[in-house]
This record gives structure tokens, sequence and C-alpha cells, in this order.
């Protein structure tokens, strides 16, 4: 371990920022179907993540935010996933901050992981209120949930969000445009209750319909709407990565 590594550890030991314990393991279940992070009490379960969906999670990073370059072939860092489960310090159910914090931790010390922070200006879509936005207060207190179908004109997307903030609409868009980062401007705090009825950028790239609503159209539906613009993005860019020690 580098010296600058074991003072982030004693940093994060000392305030409790690192897991008790922690298992990694391959992922032996369907490639397909994998899960979400979850916390129940102090016991943190990750299943089947890769190592680019680990350190998205860990920094709180959005995908055009993380840059690999070729610090690792891409199957190690795209295709192979892990299972983790990890035991937080303490007693208490530990914070999603604390939690990203006990993963950086994990991610340096099992992964050997090191990046740096650049500054890139690039094109974005900015999203942005209308006068009137049409979206139902949702209940903070529960999760947000995304539920995506196919639409009854076998093109677009259905995609029905509950109790969600403004901000993963924004992540939606860009996975759903694809070539350009979406970023919430609307000002909207709290968690709404919508539908988004758009089509994937690589479905109508294959083949052009009249019934394909792209999704800079469709968040007019919603009182919404998306300006293209520059602006200076942060980068994490990782500069050291190695197959982590399993347990």
């Amino acid at each position: 371990m580098t010296r600058t590594f074991l003072l982030l550890l004693a940093v994060l030991t000392l305030f409790g920022q690192v897991f008790e314990a922690a298992s990694i393991r391959r992922y032996q279940g369907d490639a397909r179907r994998p899960g979400p992070l979850s916390v129940s009490s102090t016991l943190i379960r990750l299943q089947g993540y890769t190592v680019f969906g680990l350190v998205l999670d860990a920094y709180h990073l959005r995908d055009f935010q993380l840059s690999f370059g070729n610090v690792a072939p891409e199957n190690d860092i795209y295709d192979t996933m892990y299972d983790i489960v990890a035991r937080a310090p303490g007693e208490k159910r530990p914070s999603l901050d604390d939690v990203r914090l006990m993963l950086q931790a994990l991610l340096a010390e099992r992964f050997q992981f090191k990046a740096r922070h650049e500054s890139k200006e690039m094109p974005v879509y900015v999203l942005v209120a209308g006068r009137e936005p049409k979206l139902e207060p949702g209940n903070s207190e529960a999760p947000c949930k995304v539920h995506t179908v196919l639409a009854a004109d076998g093109r677009n997307n259905e995609e029905t969000f509950t109790n969600c903030r403004v901000e993963r609409l924004a992540d939606r868009l860009g996975n759903m445009i694809g070539d350009h980062p979406v970023l919430d401007q609307t000002g909207l705090a709290g968690t709404y209750d919508f539908k988004l009825i758009a089509v994937p950028a690589y479905r109508s790239r294959a083949r052009n319909d009249p019934a394909d609503i792209p999704p800079t159209s469709a968040v007019g539906a919603l009182g919404l709407r998306m300006v293209m613009q520059k602006a200076r993005i942060d980068i994490l860019v990782v500069e050291h990565l190695e197959k982590p020690t399993e347990n």
C-alpha cells in the first residue's frame, strides 16, 4: 500500500467510514438481472456489480464523468461482476454518504484503485423547467422506482417514475440520448411521480418511425425543456486498478 492510501485509510477508520468486514466474490447469478445496492441495518449488499458500476456508486458519478483509459482490460471493468457483502461499524444504519465513503476505501484497499479529478468542457443538454412543470409530488420517505415497458406503439419506451428526483430523470434522458450528458437545472427540489414516453436513440438510429418521440421533445409533456450548451464537467480519471482480492 502507498503512504497516501495508508493515511486515507487511517482518516476514514478514525471517523468510522471503513467497513468492519467485507466479502468480495465473483458473481454467479443471471448476468442480465444484477441487483441494486441495498442497506439493511448495518449490512450492505451489492449483487452483480461490475467495477464500472461500483465506482459510479462509490463516487456518486454518472457514466460520462468516469474515464478508465487503458488501466485494465475492458472485460475486467465492464463485464466481470462481483457480489459484495459488507458490515458497517456500529449498530446504526449508515447514511448513503457514509456507505459511499466506505466503498471508496474498499476500492482503494481491495482493488488498489487510484484516480484523480479533472475538469473538462463538453457539449451537454440542460434540463430546465417551463412555466408550469407537470410533475406530481411524491412520497419523500419512499425510495425512487423506475418501471420501463414498451409503449403500445411498439417503438417508444413508457417509463413510470415513482417518488424520484428530477436528477434521476436527467440521468435517464442522458442514457436514452447516448452521446450527450443531461444536467438538471430545473431548480425543482423534492421527489415526484411522472411518466416519460420517448424512444431511445439506438432504436431510432436503426430505423426511423413516425411514432418515435425523441427525448428532447418528450420532456415537453412534463412541462420541461432541454437546451444544448457547453459546460465544464468534473471527470474522475482512473490511474490504477487491479483485480480484487476475493474472500
